[in-house]
């Protein structure tokens, strides 16, 4: 038998072997999306991706923070869209402004920060509301639901409580640049200034506690990031500052970060903070994931980069990465692959995924352009939809219903 003829037999059982390895890894997550030519990851062996939904919120409250279930259908086109025109302006730079069902009407804010009131059934605009206060019209930054009452923070740093006639019940005054939606956490408002953070008794707009922390960093026009764990805040200011606050002392909550450096660079906008159980990460500057296991006050990831990513969110115990060709799963804790899964024909290879919800125990992405993934428990389409939407830049829900946000200042609620 020639050597030729036996280099040609190991070469093409090499093939075979190679190809069946490759179809027992992809069987093993049983997802046939995964594609591992051309690159390099370690696959998730032991853990799969948390289907839970973990509600956000308190009762009699709604702000920006707030995450509540809904089971809207978006594969029965029969069901019925509101569309409102609720900011009457195109955003610039801000976040959009929520809307807010209150007994048989929806609220909102325009940009001048005037209280609309729409019909409930028809979405039609019903009333303008103007708020009460002796200053000129001014750019609101967050809109939120307190018992029967609003509060509006504006841009210009003012701080205010009113009913729905827009009769004014307290002003916190504050000349300070808003950029980043108050938060409210049990009878607290947080505010996160540029260089400070303030907390406010929500009942009569009084300040509880207030500190600062200065940095030579640029204040980021896209504001900051606020998370809590139980008692702990955990916060990113507009100068870029990293901190955590223990609310029942009022002192600083120590984290064990000194052995990582954050990257401060001039455009922070795409930091994020993010809380799974006990676990903390910080995605910093788009692209590397930290996280911090509170309980255990240790790293247990630390300067993991994510390759050629256009956009990323995390979702319960994962990061979920999009780029042109491909959605890819992470695991929060030790960097390891859930699943890959190949969109090059099924997505717009431009668009951005903007946020993720489990819906009738099914994952949806949603994509600025109006796309939505569904996918199973394994992590396999079910279904694409079209929204014929675009220029999404916020998905949110609650009081059982979704709301998609447009930068054009439109709200579509499902």
């Amino acid at each position: 038998m020639s050597f030729s003829f036996i280099s040609k037999i190991s070469l093409y059982l090499s093939f075979i072997f190679i190809i069946s390895c490759q179809d027992t890894i992809s069987s093993f997550r049983n997802n046939e999306n995964i594609d591992s030519q051309d690159y390099s990851f370690q696959l998730e062996t032991e853990e799969f991706l948390d289907f839970s939904f973990f509600e956000q919120y308190q009762e009699n409250v709604i702000d920006n923070y707030t995450y509540k279930s809904s089971d809207f259908n978006f594969l029965d086109e029969d069901l019925p869209v509101l569309k409102i025109n609720n900011y009457e302006a195109k955003y610039n730079n801000n976040d959009p402004i929520n809307v807010v069902q209150l007994d048989e009407s929806i609220y909102s804010l325009n940009k001048e920060g005037e209280l609309l009131k729409f019909d409930l059934n028809s979405g039609k605009l019903v009333e303008r509301i103007n708020v009460d206060l002796d200053q000129i019209k001014k750019v609101p930054i967050s809109f939120s639901l307190y018992k029967n009452d609003f509060i509006i923070a504006f841009k210009s740093g003012e701080v205010v409580r009113i009913n729905k006639l827009g009769k004014v019940i307290w002003l916190f005054n504050n000349k300070d640049l808003l950029n980043t939606p108050i938060k409210i956490f049990n009878d607290y408002i947080i505010i996160l200034y540029p260089e400070n953070i303030v907390f406010l008794s929500i009942l009569g707009g009084d300040i509880i506690y207030e500190k600062a922390f200065k940095s030579s960093n640029i204040i980021q026009s896209s504001g900051g990031k606020i998370k809590n764990y139980f008692n702990i805040v955990f916060f990113i200011l507009p100068n870029s500052e990293f901190n955590s606050l223990d609310t029942y002392l009022f002192e600083e909550h120590i984290l064990n970060f000194d052995n990582i450096e954050l990257n401060t660079s001039l455009n922070n906008l795409k930091d994020q903070i993010h809380l799974y159980k006990n676990f903390l990460v910080y995605f910093d500057d788009g692209n590397i994931i930290h996280t911090y296991d509170i309980n255990k006050n240790k790293l247990t990831l630390a300067d993991f980069r994510i390759n050629n990513s256009s956009s990323a969110i995390l979702f319960n115990n994962s990061l979920i990465s999009k780029n042109e060709n491909f959605v890819e799963f992470y695991n929060i804790q030790n960097g390891n692959l859930f699943s890959r899964i190949n969109i090059n024909k099924i997505l717009n290879k431009k668009s951005k995924i903007i946020n993720s919800l489990i819906i009738n125990k099914n994952l949806h992405l949603f994509t600025d352009n109006g796309e939505i993934i569904i996918l199973d428990q394994n992590l396999e389409i079910q279904e694409i939809v079209k929204l014929k939407i675009n220029n999404i830049n916020k998905v949110y829900n609650y009081q059982n219903k979704i709301f998609i946000s447009t930068a054009k200042g439109i709200t579509y609620i499902y």
